[in-house]
């Protein structure tokens, strides 16, 4: 498999895998675009996992926003930001987690990312 050189879950702590029920951590991005052969197929659970890992790292980016002391303006574009990321993911798992990344590293290093 293919790696990308950013955490799966940049700038949060990953969930453990007594929470998870997993021992071995998933990647959101583990393929590179386009990458989409029958034999490279995730099964539908695979699926639903990189799925669940997304969906909790968007409610993690959202309390962070939440939490953020910036004005209403700046986190109603923060948040709307994360809606982005949120329908991404209908369409292009790997793509949603790889803007999650970038948002989440902007917070992490005191830049939100306010476009």
């Amino acid at each position: 498999m293919h790696r990308h050189h950013e955490p799966p879950y940049a700038g949060g702590e990953p969930a453990s895998s007594e929470s998870t029920g997993r021992g071995v951590e998933r990647r959101i991005d583990d393929r590179p675009d386009g990458a989409t052969s029958p034999a490279e197929e995730p099964d539908e659970s695979e699926v639903a996992a990189l799925y669940a890992l997304v969906a909790e790292r968007l409610k993690q980016a959202h309390a962070r926003v939440h939490a953020l002391n910036v004005s209403a303006d700046a986190k109603t574009a923060l948040t709307r930001q994360l809606l982005i990321v949120t329908e991404t993911a209908k369409r292009d798992l790997p793509e949603a987690a790889r803007r999650l990344s970038r948002f989440v590293q902007d917070l992490d290093e005191g830049r939100p990312p306010v476009r």
